[in-house]
């Protein structure tokens, strides 16, 4: 396996055992080389608990992370750079 598919999979691997996200829900968006490891960005469809709480039917969120790596592939933080649009969930959105 070559060095970028290896952070690849360490980055999916973060966010489904760490995150518990479906792997269906991970999109890796940009991964890149820095001088002592790698930073990836990465788009998480993920459900708003906020307003599930409320009542509303399945929302998502599209959120956006930044994650960094070192050299040897260890996570070193995470943070949430920007969330986009929501979407209902297909099976329960109404049709007029």
């Amino acid at each position: 396996m070559t060095a970028i598919h290896e952070v690849q999979a360490k980055v999916i691997e973060f966010f489904t055992k760490e995150m518990g996200n479906e792997r269906e829900a991970i999109h890796l968006i940009k991964l890149g080389r820095l001088e002592d490891g790698w930073e990836a960005k990465v788009e998480v469809t993920e459900p708003n608990e906020y307003l599930k709480k409320l009542g509303h039917p399945s929302i998502f969120d599209r959120n956006i992370y930044t994650i960094g790596l070192d050299s040897a592939l260890e996570v070193t933080g995470y943070a949430l750079s920007s969330s986009r649009e929501r979407s209902y969930a297909e099976t329960e959105r109404e049709e007029i």
